[in-house]
């Protein structure tokens, strides 16, 4: 605690000589500094009921983080920028008598010159970074990565953009176990022509080469895309059409076998506790679009949602064999919070809300990047065309949970191991698609709508070939100012090399009646049915909506449904009923309820059932106090009935101000072990200046099963600044 107060009184001396330095008259055009200084100390206490027998283990986190970044305008558009990133974690822990240390350094200086006018932009870059660390009974590791990188564009005026990239990699370490060289080389031109036909062509070249096993690979992307659209007889016509490419090649030399990226369809992501079975994940693009740094939306860290499971998915378009998943983030993670994630990996031949998910593997911990911010995930190889991981966010009681409120997903990839008889081989991947979209209007009351789609994707050497032809009709019509219709029918065909083909309809009719402004409904019948060779599936559905709003602030829906399946390779049929009712009830600006109600019937075969009810509150009586509650049971045949409780309250008599002070009670009821988790303390926020900021709290946290107990105690403390 000594050294903390001393480092932290060293420091704001520190920080005020840079605060008198920079009020001066500097060379450079503009210089930044930024720091953190973080201390958290967790001690906890585990009692055994049963025996009475107790555990105690403490955590010491004391992390500093500065940044500081100069630039100087040279030229008109040129300009020089240099800086360097310093970080230095220390942990320990305690346990038993025993204590394990861990220091790690981080040193990441850079500088870029770089060119960038209407026309023209050019950079050069040279980065290198530096991690050192040391434990306890370990013997001290120092990684290091060298990063050249140049950038050329140019955008001329109505013709083509074009931007090159060229970056090369060194990474090693001490000892000598890890000596790779990567060169990436990427080329992405756009053009928009006649200002309703857009071309877009990307290619890139991967060479990895590992100079201890001289194991080498290189990969080659090319992906081109047109896409076309107009509308005519003023606007009663709509037309748009796009030709999409991916040719993929993967070659490796110096191993029988190499982990090879596969081609990924679509995205998926849902918010659900229940990963063995529905609801359908819905797209999310994001994480399969190649960019490795965007966020996709969905958030690991504090501010996900950790009463809920995270599921993270990927269509690969037909069924291949995985082993391997790599999730990556936005941010790098200490140790103990990249650790501290469980990943359970499933599989399914579908995704639709009747679909059934297979537990295949469960990786705690997954290892995480030394410089590359990814999970990766390896697993026994499994055949499916539907895979997802599922976790559950970031726990609060991790050291140094608190510095994360958000881990960003940034992409999802997906890896089967290729093997051959030689020591080279080459994989080759093609997947092209057409896709034709025709919308008409008849009258002022009726829409026609067709749509055509051709995918065909082929991987060599497996010979694994794959077509999809798809043909579908739409219809909305209005009767009047109370009836609707709308209706579709869809006709999937698709061949694969192995002899199996597949044909499968989709077809819905929804019937919607707004008879009041207040009050509507929807009659949906919708099926689907899939015959392939000798075998065969039919899925049939009808669902009633209702929708009311019955006074002002006040809504509510009922759902009522019928679901008739008989699933391929079975002569049984699997009948069941829905019900869904909830409640919006918003009596005054103060006050919000949120009342869901959940519950599937199987009335055939073998009667089972399933409901969820939750009921959820907001109470502001004051722009300084909040409560809210959530009370949730879930309940399935066979199973424990899960019931959950949770509770916060958070209190700031300063919102306006510059201090604020801050009180939580969260408190949570699981009736899995009869478990109750209960937290509170105070904490506060306080801007001392436009350059310094504090925030800080205390937690007190108590466990109770039937069989354990464990209290902890939780103290934060993070000070920032920024010049």
């Amino acid at each position: 605690m000594c050294r903390a107060v001393f480092l932290f009184m060293w420091l704001l001396a520190v920080m005020l000589f840079f605060h008198g330095l920079l009020a001066q008259k500097v060379c450079a055009d503009d210089i930044s500094l930024n720091g953190e200084i973080t201390y958290q100390n967790l001690d906890s206490t585990t009692t055994n009921k049963i025996t009475g027998e107790k555990f105690d283990s403490d955590a010491y986190l004391f992390l500093q983080q500065y940044n500081l970044n100069l630039s100087k305008t040279i030229y008109p558009y040129l300009t020089f920028e240099t800086g360097t990133l310093f970080e230095l974690n220390e942990t320990t822990n305690r346990s038993e008598g025993s204590k394990i240390e861990t220091d790690q350094r981080i040193l990441k200086p850079f500088v870029e010159l770089r060119l960038d006018n209407p026309i023209y932009q050019a950079s050069l870059q040279y980065t290198r970074t530096e991690i050192h660390e040391s434990t306890t009974n370990t013997p001290n590791t120092e990684d290091s990565r060298d990063e050249y990188d140049a950038l050329f564009g140019w955008r001329p005026v109505d013709l083509p953009d074009v931007v090159l990239r060229y970056s090369y990699t060194h990474t090693y370490d001490d000892p000598e176990t890890v000596d790779l060289v990567d060169k990436l080389l990427t080329v992405e031109s756009n053009y928009t022509a006649w200002r309703k036909l857009r071309l877009n062509y990307f290619y890139s070249r991967t060479e990895t080469d590992n100079r201890l096993t001289s194991f080498d690979t290189l990969e080659q992307v090319h992906f081109g895309r047109a896409e076309y659209s107009d509308n005519f007889w003023d606007g009663r016509l709509f037309f748009d059409t796009s030709y999409r490419i991916n040719y993929n090649i993967f070659e490796f030399s110096g191993a029988p076998s190499a982990q090879a990226p596969l081609l990924r369809f679509q995205g998926l992501f849902s918010l659900d506790n229940t990963p063995q079975d529905g609801p359908a994940l819905t797209v999310n693009n994001a994480l399969v679009d190649g960019n490795l740094t965007a966020s996709t939306g969905i958030d690991i860290g504090l501010g996900g949602d950790e009463l809920t499971l995270t599921n993270i998915g990927v269509d690969l378009g037909s069924s291949v064999e995985v082993n391997e998943i790599e999730i990556w983030v936005d941010r790098r993670l200490t140790d103990p919070v990249a650790n501290s994630f469980s990943w359970s990996v499933y599989t399914s031949p579908d995704n639709t809300n009747f679909s059934t998910w297979t537990l295949v593997a469960t990786v705690s911990p997954a290892p995480f990047g030394t410089f590359d911010n990814s999970f990766s995930i390896s697993f026994s190889a499994v055949n499916t065309r539907f895979i997802k991981v599922v976790t559950r966010p970031l726990s609060p009681t991790v050291p140094g949970a608190p510095s994360f409120p958000n881990i960003f997903v940034t992409e999802m990839q997906a890896f089967g191991t290729v093997a051959g008889a030689s020591f080279q081989e080459k994989q080759k991947n093609i997947d092209w698609t057409y896709d034709l979209n025709l919308r008409a209007k008849v009258t002022d009351k009726t829409t026609l709508g067709y749509n055509f789609f051709y995918n065909f994707r082929d991987q060599d050497p497996i010979s694994n070939e794959r077509t999809e032809l798809s043909n579908t009709l739409s219809l909305n019509h209005i009767f009047n100012e109370i009836f609707s219709t709308a209706a579709r029918l869809n006709r999937t065909d698709t061949k694969e090399e192995n002899g199996v083909d597949i044909v499968e309809h989709n077809y819905s009719l929804s019937m919607k009646g707004a008879y009041l402004p207040t009050f509507d409904q929807t009659l949906t019948f919708s099926g689907r049915s899939e015959n392939a060779e000798d075998d065969s599936s039919d899925n049939v559905s009808v669902i009633l909506r209702n929708n009311a709003r019955l006074y002002r602030g006040w809504s509510a829906l009922l759902d009522l449904g019928y679901n008739w399946d008989r699933p391929a390779g079975s002569d049984e049929t699997d009948q069941s009923i829905l019900l869904r009712a909830g409640t919006n009830f918003v009596p005054n600006q103060m006050l919000t309820i949120n009342l869901d109600y959940l519950q599937r019937e199987i009335i055939e075969p073998e009667k089972d059932s399933r409901y969820d009810f939750t009921v959820e509150a907001f109470f502001v009586p004051t722009a300084a106090l909040s409560f809210n509650a959530r009370f949730n049971i879930v309940d399935r045949t066979g199973s424990e009935t899960r019931t959950l409780q949770n509770y916060v309250v958070s209190w700031s008599p300063f919102p306006e101000g510059a201090l604020q002070f801050l009180f939580t009670y969260n408190e949570t009821l699981e009736s899995v072990e009869n478990r109750r988790d209960t937290t509170i303390g105070p904490g506060l926020s306080w801007t001392i200046s436009n350059h310094f900021f504090l925030e800080a709290f205390y937690n007190y946290q108590k466990t109770k099963t039937d069989s354990v107990k464990t209290e902890s105690n939780n103290l934060f403390a993070k000070f920032r600044l920024t010049f």
